[in-house]
């Protein structure tokens, strides 16, 4: 459906979280992430009791499109913190904290999140969120760990992640991520 169509379809019910958030969706996808996040907001106002998954991603979402504004670090990181307090046991959140500390160069904070993140959802399984947000499985995580870990001056515990991610099925970006960094960090079989 188009916007336009979203739009007139919400006026009949402006309240609906999920009307909210499929607007918020389209105005993302064009880029126009003022008006995304303003959809997101309202899709997890209304549907903080009803509605658990959209207002999760709702978070998520809203974060992603600070991020793309640029210059919005303190913003970013509390719509992850909300999604991470909301719905504590999925893994979303933990992730996508852990990149976010990744990208403020705070090492520690980006192991911690990781690990926490690892075992608060291992062995889980979790419906499918209501949108893509650039999680893919659990080995994000991992991949996650083993970055930061290398910072923290912990080079067996990265050399040993990396090799196990390298074994695995992992869409591209992961697969040459993983490769690049056993190959800059000068990993290989025989170091382990």
């Amino acid at each position: 459906m188009d916007l336009g169509n979203l739009i007139a379809e919400f006026s009949t019910d402006p309240f609906n979280p999920e009307k909210n958030f499929k607007i918020a969706l389209e105005y993302e996808a064009l880029n126009q992430t003022a008006s995304a996040v303003s959809f997101y907001l309202r899709a997890a106002e209304y549907g903080y009791e009803s509605h658990p998954l959209i207002v999760y991603t709702s978070l998520i979402k809203m974060s992603q499109c600070f991020k793309r504004q640029g210059d919005r670090a303190a913003t970013v990181f509390n719509n992850l913190s909300q999604a991470l307090t909301y719905l504590p046991e999925r893994p979303e959140a933990y992730f996508f904290l852990a990149n976010f500390h990744e990208g403020q160069r705070e090492w520690q904070q980006s192991y911690s999140m990781s690990v926490v993140g690892m075992n608060a959802t291992l062995g889980k399984s979790f419906p499918r969120l209501p949108a893509p947000t650039g999680y893919y499985g659990s080995f994000c995580l991992k991949f996650q760990k083993a970055i930061s870990a290398w910072w923290v001056g912990r080079r067996f515990e990265t050399q040993e992640l990396l090799l196990q991610l390298a074994d695995m099925e992992l869409p591209p970006e992961y697969h040459k991520a993983v490769h690049y960094n056993l190959e800059k960090l000068e990993i290989g079989r025989a170091h382990v």
